[in-house]
């Protein structure tokens, strides 16, 4: 511990200055990209129909959903407790259609108009929406018709970039602070006014 201090002291502008670029370039790169993180917010929150033996493939939800590997692995964790009975769903309906397939069609088209006819947890606002056709049990055997399904799963995904911001006090001199977290890094800024005073990068070396 009294090396990494020592080196941290050694380096201490070096650090600063790190962290202040790239603060500022993150700052820089969020502002410029707002208008279309909001325009994609929007697209990828649209209900996506998903097959379902594509349901345990990890890449193929990474890709569909357009999320990171990390939220697609815990995402095919939780479909499975669900395929395999560990949760209930916390709604049911009905739809008429010839086909599990056409149903699942119909039922994404309902969450797309808002129809008000759907359960409301089927019209929950969530960062993604998946509508898949169940026609086989958890050991891959086909379901009898009648018990063949379309199941809506509303995901919401761990945010990976974080922004904040706050206050440091040091030696009784407030300094505003801004600061840019991304899984294990946080970097921050302590300013005062337009001027940088400090700069601080953390990483977390346990979590649980």
């Amino acid at each position: 511990m009294e090396k990494i201090r020592d080196f941290i002291k050694k380096h201490k502008m070096l650090f600063s200055i790190g962290a202040a670029v790239f603060i500022i370039g993150c700052a820089y790169f969020i502002g410029r990209q707002q208008g279309a993180v909001v325009d994609k917010q929007t697209e990828t929150s649209q209900p996506v129909e998903v097959p379902q033996d594509l349901l345990n493939n990890i890449n193929a939800l990474q890709n569909k959903l357009d999320i990171s590997q990390q939220n697609a692995e815990l995402l095919q964790g939780q479909l499975e407790k669900i395929q395999t009975g560990q949760k209930l769903p916390v709604a049911n309906y009905y739809v008429t259609a010839p086909t599990t397939e056409k149903a699942a069609t119909i039922v994404e088209q309902q969450i797309k108009d808002n129809d008000p006819t759907l359960p409301p947890a089927a019209l929950e606002k969530t960062d993604r929406t998946v509508v898949s056709a169940i026609t086989k049990d958890a050991t891959g055997k086909e379901l009898a018709p009648d018990q063949q399904k379309v199941d809506v799963y509303k995901i919401n995904l761990r945010k990976d970039h974080r922004i904040k911001v706050g206050a440091t006090v040091v030696d009784d001199k407030v300094y505003e602070t801004v600061g840019y977290e991304q899984n294990r890094i946080e970097a921050l800024a302590q300013l005062q006014g337009k001027d940088l005073k400090g700069a601080t990068v953390t990483w977390t070396a346990v979590q649980w």
